[in-house]
């Protein structure tokens, strides 16, 4: 799995977050893909939109360093019949509205380095509490693509941090 690494403080966090989302891989940092164009007008939307399969958020703790960092992870999966996508796409929900720019995903995951710090406990660490607060005010939406040029419906937007 790639991560993002955060700027100082949560309104970078925030900030930060919205600039850039790492899809799942078990590759390295090379694998990240460019930003695509939308998908044109034209564009077939068919079948069922990708459901949220898992939400997950994961502290790491690096006691020889004395750093942690908090990790949340976003899994989707087609629903039968669909499996014949060929790539996963993704796209940012903010208070401002849906951005234009839309991310392929290596896989069916988001994952976004959330918060880190300084110490080796990170669960009362009142910097993290604020950039999971920051962070909550983002969201994602992940919908299928086809060989064929069709894409699905956009998923339900899924809030950073959440669980599921």
């Amino acid at each position: 799995m790639t991560s993002l690494g955060l700027s100082r403080g949560p309104a970078a966090a925030v900030l930060t977050l919205a600039a850039g989302l790492i899809g799942c891989s078990s590759g390295s940092e090379d694998e990240v893909q460019a930003p695509l164009a939308a998908a044109p007008s034209s564009a077939t939307v068919a079948g069922p939109a990708p459901v949220l399969a898992s939400a997950t958020t994961i502290d790491d703790v690096d006691a020889a360093a004395g750093t942690w960092s908090t990790t949340w992870e976003a899994c989707f999966e087609p629903l039968p019949g669909e499996e014949d996508l060929e790539r996963w796409e993704v796209r940012t929900l903010t208070s401002e509205g849906t951005s234009p720019q839309i991310e392929r995903l290596d896989d069916e995951c988001i994952a976004l380095q959330i918060a880190q710090g300084i110490g080796t406990e990170p669960e009362g660490d009142p910097a993290r509490l604020a950039a999971l607060s920051d962070a909550a005010r983002l969201a994602y939406q992940v919908r299928g693509a086809r060989a064929d040029r069709s894409v699905t419906p956009w998923s339900e937007p899924v809030v950073v941090g959440s669980a599921g």
